[in-house]
């Protein structure tokens, strides 16, 4: 009987070998599958932001693009009513706080008011009498 009862148990692990290896392709398949579809969703996603980032560098070029040409145009208003700079490259006399706008004219009459010059925080000073 020994024999009997050894290949009973012999059975026995073959049948369970055989059900875990079942249940291994199961879960082999069951994850191939998972894996599948993540894969879909994550290509899918990548396309989205690829799209995404194609229309930033659009946008992003366009604005570059707009700002050059503000900036042109600053320029070429600077270059209408800026300061008039001297063949040295140095900023005329109605433009020394360097701000593009012409100082007011000074006046030669005895005591009025002459502009200072020394930026933001200047006042009008007076001038002297001379007798």
């Amino acid at each position: 009987m020994p024999n009997g009862s050894g290949e009973k148990a012999k059975g026995a692990i073959l049948s369970r070998a055989v059900q875990y290896i079942h249940h291994l392709k199961e879960n082999e398949a069951r994850n191939i599958e998972k894996w599948t579809l993540e894969k879909l969703l994550m290509d899918q996603a990548m396309g989205d932001l690829q799209a995404q980032l194609e229309e930033m560098r659009r946008l992003w070029e366009e604005e570059r693009a707009a700002r050059t040409r503000a900036e042109s145009e600053l320029d070429v208003l600077r270059g209408l009513n800026g300061p008039s700079v001297a063949p040295d490259g140095a900023a005329s006399a109605s433009d020394k706080a360097g701000d593009g706008i012409p100082a007011p004219a000074a006046s030669t009459d005895e005591g009025d008011s002459v502009q200072s010059g020394e930026g933001e925080n200047s006042r009008p000073v007076k001038r002297p009498r001379k007798d």
